[in-house]
Parts: structure tokens; sequence; C-alpha cells
């Protein structure tokens, strides 16, 4: 019985005024599972309101498999994969529980000395040396984070991820960096891939699939709602986002094919990249045939009528999660050409930086009377102060101080 599902369609109905036929009862969420590829084709009606499951049944611990609708607890997923090769374990970057979900599958994976490596969005592959040198603890926390550039690559708290890192280090298992360089992702942002030189081009995958209907179509819809000011024109934000994914997938590809498919990955990745099996699955199996499955933590508080069964093929249901809320300005911003201050390239609406009138172009020297020169040195800057932010920037030659408010 697909009970965990029929609760979610029903308080869909419910807060969303979602109706359900008359006829045979299918609800229009639970026929959309039933078309996707990882989903079970038997069943579909939905039971009695006496026989349908309560708000209970979804406890944190949960596990929902989203081609059955059964609700089932994390070993018996882990006894559900032992021919899959890749797990992809999504999150929001910001929640401590996604990355709780993330190590507890890794851990569970890991048992009996099994071989389990762990990808990760948040390192270039061009960081893979680094990452290499620290797990086999040949430099310090400190220096690893100052050398693969933490707060350039990735920026959020690395306490967030140290759990995960710590454990991969303590069974000498690889860590694997999966992303292109944010540097030349920029730079097709601004000027499309034919942009790049030989070197910048080698650093990201070598087939990017712009034909594909479905992830253009995809990616089209988040370039709708993007702030525009850093970008060419959508073909070369296509062409940027994809540089991430398809690196990622050639990265995963290329890993199963020197372990032969003697270690299993789990894969820490943005859920965006995920969603629907499209994205980075996708474009890793067109590369090499292999089995895998995607993995989503969903807190218990989180909305009903927002939870999303296509969302991956098992979802996991966590606590209450406080997001972790950096001091941000709300500009896109890279280091100045003349090597003093950074450069904002683009102003978010509805920001900080908006609202003190900040504009494009201008060149940051100092934050609270520290100089800066690259985005660490920002949010650290930031970090130090209150809500209110002295910002020392150059506009047409001149030198201004503005005060930026950013609410706690």
């Amino acid at each position: 019985m697909a009970q965990a599902l029929w609760h979610l369609c029903t308080q869909l109905q419910e807060r969303a005024n979602l109706a359900c036929s008359s006829i045979a009862g299918l609800c229009p969420i639970w026929a959309a599972l039933l078309l996707m590829s990882a989903c079970s084709t038997a069943g579909g009606l939905l039971p009695p309101p006496s026989e349908r499951p309560g708000p209970a049944e979804l406890h944190v611990g949960a596990v929902v498999e989203t081609a059955t609708g059964n609700v089932i607890g994390m070993d018996e997923l882990i006894g559900k994969l032992p021919n899959v090769s890749v797990v992809y374990v999504g999150e929001m970057h910001t929640s401590a529980e996604d990355h709780k979900i993330q190590l507890a599958i890794l851990q569970k994976l890991s048992q009996g000395g099994r071989c389990v490596e762990l990808a990760m969005e948040m390192f270039p592959v061009t960081a893979q040396p680094v990452l290499d040198r620290y797990v086999r603890e040949e430099m310090s926390q400190e220096n690893f984070l100052k050398e693969v550039g933490w707060e350039e690559v990735w920026g959020f708290p690395f306490s967030l991820y140290r759990d995960l890192i710590d454990w991969q280090k303590q069974k000498r298992m690889p860590i694997i960096g999966l992303n292109a360089p944010n540097k030349v992702v920029r730079k097709i942002a601004h000027n499309g891939l034919g942009s790049l030189k030989p070197d910048e081009r080698s650093q990201v995958a070598r087939e990017f699939h712009l034909d594909d209907p479905a992830n253009r179509d995809r990616i089209r819809k988040e370039y709708t709602v993007h702030e525009k000011d850093a970008i060419k024109d959508f073909q070369s934000f296509f062409e940027a986002q994809l540089a991430w994914e398809e690196t990622m997938a050639q990265t995963l590809a290329e890993r199963l094919d020197q372990t032969g498919g003697k270690c299993k990955i789990v894969v820490a990745i943005g859920e965006g990249h995920i969603r629907g099996r499209l994205g980075v699955p996708y474009l890793a199996r067109l590369r090499k045939p292999h089995e895998y499955c995607t993995v989503a933590p969903v807190p218990i508080d989180y909305p009903s009528s927002t939870l999303d069964p296509n969302l991956a093929d098992y979802i996991v249901i966590t606590d209450k999660s406080e997001p972790f809320h950096r001091p941000r300005l709300g500009v896109a911003i890279q280091p100045a050409a003349s090597g003093r201050g950074v450069e904002i390239l683009a102003i978010l609406p509805d920001t900080p930086a908006a609202a003190a009138h900040l504009r494009k172009g201008d060149i940051i020297h100092s934050v609270n009377g520290s100089p800066v020169k690259s985005v660490e040195e920002v949010q650290q800057a930031l970090a130090r102060g209150g809500s209110d932010h002295k910002v020392l920037i150059e506009r047409d030659h001149k030198n201004i101080t503005v005060t930026v408010t950013i609410g706690q």
C-alpha cells in the first residue's frame, strides 16, 4: 500500500485544492509518479479515507520509497542498494540535518569494510591533489582549507561538512572533487563556452549535451528568474550551468571506470542537480551505463503542499533544521583587474547592496576597515561586524564610504 504518498497526495489536495477523478479516484500527483522511470507501474488508486494513513506515519527517520509509496527505515533503504554503484544524496547546502543523512548513508554503506568513496560537488576537479593529501593526513585542516580555497570555491561553513570529510579520513577512503572551477564557469557565463582558452577548456567536461531538450527546458526555467547583469545571454547561461553538471557527470563516469565497480560512490550534491533524475545522474549515465539511486532529505516541518514526490527515488524525513544565514551583501563580485579590491559584477534586487545604492562596476576596497581583495575576505569582514557595515568603494575614480545594513 502506497501509504506515505497517499498522505502527501491528500494533503496536497487539501492545501492546493487539487481534485482527484471522481470515477477512478486518481490523484494527479500520484499519476505523475507512475510515469517516472524509477516508479512502479502497479496501483495508483486512492484508498478510501478510512484506510489513508495519518500524519504520524511521516515521522523523523522515515524513508518514503517513491516508486511504491511505502514507508521503510534507513536499514531497509541500505538493503536495497547492493547493485547500485552511485548513491546521490541531495542537500540544501545550509541544512545540518541534510548533512547528517549524507553521513548516515555513508557510514552504513561502509560497514563491514566495504569500499565507499565520497564525491562532493563542493570541490572542483582541480582540487584533487589537495584532497588526496588531506585524506592521507599530510596537512592540517587550516592548511587544507587555505590550499583548497574553501571560501572561494564554496563559502558555506566548513563545519557543516567536517563530519563527512573526517569520516573518509578516518577510513582512508577517497574524497573526489567533482565540479568545474568557479572562475572558468564565470567566464562561460560572461562570454560563452567558445571564449575559453585551451587550459581553461581542459578544466571542464569534454562533451556538452547542448541539444538535449530535457536539460535545455529545465535550465531555461532557472534563467527566467535569474539575475541577468553578469550573464551574456541564455545560451551562455545554459553553457555555464551545463559546465557544472557535465563536469560532475564526467568525473563520476571516469571514477567508475577507474574503480571497475569495486567501490560504491556516495555523492553529496545540491538537490537541484538531481531532481527528477535529470541533471548529473542523467548525464553521468549517458557517459557510463550504471545503476544509481537518488535520495532527498526533507524536514518534518516542511509544508506538505510543497513536497514533491518527483524529488528523488527515496525521501528521508529529517528533524527540523535551522538554516545557517551568512551575512551577504547581495552582489556578484570578483577580484579587481588592478589587484586592488573586488569589482561588483551585478547587484541582486531587494538586497542590502541594492538598498545602499551600490552599483555594478564599483570597486570595494575595504569592509569595516579591513582591506579586501577576494570573496573570502569580504565574507570574513562582514562576519566580524554587526548589522551596519562600512564599505569603502571606488566609483568614477573617487572613494566613497557607504553604510550597508544587513539584517540578522
